[in-house]
C-alpha cells in the first residue's frame, strides 16, 4: 500500500488515529500540507485573508516542529502552494500511490472539500477520513449527528454524558518511508505564503502584556504548556475560579491555539484531567468546568456537521429572524481598531489586534457589543474575529457569535450589558489601563 496522507488540523504525532492506523507492510508514505489560497484568501464578508498575521507565523512554527518530528521517524513533509483538490491527484497520479488518507472536519466549506477531492480523485484511489479533532467519536455517540439535538444541554445529558472519551493514541515510533526518490517541497517562507493569499507580510512583534505563554506553535510546545499548567502548576484546580478574568497566561488554560490546528488534541487534555483527577480526587470545580467546555467545543463541531451551509447564514437555526443589521463600515471600523469610545471593548479589541488573541469573557462582550449596541451584521465580526484570532477554529468561533446574534440553537435575547461586565469583570480597571495605554 502506498498512502498519500493529506495533513489538515491534525498535526502531531501523538493521538493520531491516522497514522495509528497504518499498516506494518506499508510500502510508501508521502505527508502532504496544502497552502490553499482559495480557503486561506479572502473572505466573502470583509475581503480579508482568512489565514491573518498572527496565525500565520503560528503556523509556520507549528509545521516546522511537526517537520522535524517526522524526519526523526525517517519520513517528511512535502508543502504545496495549491488547492487540494488539484495538488493531491497530481501527486497521486504521479508517484503511484493507490490512497489518499486524511482527518474529517466537520464545518460545511471543509466537508465540501472532502466531496470535491473524492471527484477528483476517481473510483481509482479511494479517500479514506480518520477522526482525529473531536473529543467524542462520532462512532461512539448514541445518536447519528444528523439527529443532533438543538439545545446544548439535551446532548450533554443524553449523549455525551454516557459516551465514552476513548484514551489518546501513542505516538509512532517510526513512519513509513518516502516514495522512492521523491524529494519534498520544504516548507515556504511567510512571505510566499503571505503573496499567495493577499496578506501583508509584516512580522509582529511579540507584544509583552500578551495573555499567551511565550512557546510558540507545534506539538512539543503544546505537550510542554499541557504538562506545566496540569502537572507542574496544577492549575486545574483553580480554573473555575480564574478562568473569568482577562491578564495574564494562568488564568485560563490557553491550550487553544493548538487545538485549532491540532498540534494538541482534546482527549489529551482530558487524560491529563483524568491523571489530575487520580491524585487530587474527582469533586473539584476546576476540572467539571473544564471537561465541560471541551465538550461545547465538540458540540459545536457536531452542529455545524448538522447545520451545513446555515451554521453560517445570518437567519437562526430554529427559524428566528435576525435583528436587522444596520451596515455601516465606518462605525464597524472603529470597532475593530478599538476606537468605539467604551473602554472594555475598545482594551478587548486591542488586544486582539496586538496579540490574536481575547478572553472569552472578552470575545463574548465585544461581540455583544458589535451586534446588539453598535447594530452590525455578526458574519462581519465573525470574519475579522478569523482574520485575527491565532486561535481560530470554523466551529468555535462561528459558533459562538451565532449564539451571541441569537440566531443559533437559543432563542433568548443574547445581548450583554456592557457597562455591568466590566464592573464585574475588571472591577479596578487594571485590563482597560493595560491595554488603553
Amino acid at each position: 500500500m502506498k498512502i498519500l496522507y493529506w495533513l489538515r488540523n491534525d498535526l502531531r504525532l501523538h493521538d493520531n488515529e491516522a497514522l495509528a492506523a497504518l499498516p506494518a507492510h506499508t510500502e510508501a508514505l508521502l505527508p502532504v500540507y496544502c497552502f490553499d489560497p482559495a480557503t486561506l484568501g479572502p473572505d466573502r464578508y470583509l475581503g480579508l485573508p482568512r489565514l491573518g498575521p498572527h496565525r500565520l507565523p503560528f503556523l509556520l512554527e507549528t509545521l516546522a516542529d511537526l517537520q522535524r518530528q517526522y524526519a526523526a521517524l525517517g519520513s517528511g513533509i512535502h508543502f504545496v502552494v495549491g488547492s487540494p483538490t488539484t495538488e493531491l491527484p497530481r501527486l497521486a497520479s504521479e508517484l503511484g500511490l493507490n490512497t489518499v488518507w486524511a482527518s474529517a472536519e466537520h464545518p460545511h466549506e471543509e466537508t465540501t472539500a472532502e466531496t470535491d477531492l473524492a471527484a477528483a480523485l476517481g473510483r481509482g484511489v479511494p479517500l479514506r477520513f480518520f477522526e482525529t479533532l473531536s473529543l467524542l467519536h462520532p462512532h461512539d455517540l448514541p445518536i447519528p449527528v444528523r439527529q443532533l439535538p438543538l439545545s446544548f444541554s439535551k446532548f450533554r445529558f443524553d449523549a455525551a454524558v454516557g459516551t465514552p472519551v476513548r484514551p489518546p493514541l501513542p505516538a509512532p515510533r517510526q513512519l513509513p518511508p518516502l516514495p522512492a526518490g521523491v524529494v519534498p517541497a520544504p516548507l515556504p517562507e511567510a512571505a510566499v505564503i503571505a503573496k499567495s493569499i493577499g496578506l501583508s507580510a509584516n512580522v509582529l512583534a511579540r507584544d509583552a502584556r500578551s495573555a499567551l505563554p511565550a512557546l510558540g506553535g507545534g506539538e512539543t510546545a503544546a505537550l510542554a504548556r499541557l504538562h506545566d499548567y496540569a502537572v507542574d502548576r496544577r492549575l486545574i484546580a483553580r480554573y473555575n475560579d480564574t478562568r473569568n478574568e482577562m491578564l495574564g497566561e494562568a488564568f485560563s488554560t490557553k491550550f487553544s491555539p493548538w487545538l485549532a490546528n491540532g498540534s494538541l488534541s482534546a482527549r489529551q487534555i482530558w487524560a491529563a484531567i483524568d491523571a489530575y483527577e487520580a491524585v487530587a480526587g474527582r469533586n473539584g470545580k476546576g476540572s467539571q468546568q473544564l471537561r465541560l467546555e471541551l465538550i461545547w467545543r465538540d458540540y459545536f463541531r457536531l452542529l455545524a456537521r448538522r447545520a451545513g451551509a446555515d451554521f453560517f447564514r445570518l437567519a437562526g437555526l430554529r427559524g428566528q429572524l435576525p435583528k436587522t443589521p444596520n451596515p455601516d463600515r465606518a462605525a464597524f471600523d472603529r470597532w475593530t481598531q478599538g476606537r468605539t469610545g467604551n473602554g472594555f471593548v475598545d482594551a478587548n479589541m486591542r488586544e486582539l489586534a496586538a496579540t490574536g488573541f481575547m478572553s472569552n469573557r472578552g470575545r463574548q462582550n465585544a461581540a455583544s457589543y458589535l451586534i446588539h449596541d453598535l447594530h452590525q451584521d455578526w458574519r462581519w465580526g465573525a470574519a475579522w474575529f478569523e482574520h485575527q484570532l491565532i486561535d481560530h477554529d470554523p466551529a468555535s468561533n462561528w459558533g459562538n457569535w451565532k449564539y451571541i446574534a441569537g440566531t443559533g440553537t437559543d432563542v433568548r435575547d443574547t445581548a450583554f450589558d456592557v457597562a455591568q461586565q466590566a464592573k464585574r469583570y475588571d472591577p479596578k480597571g487594571s485590563y482597560v489601563r493595560t491595554w488603553m495605554r
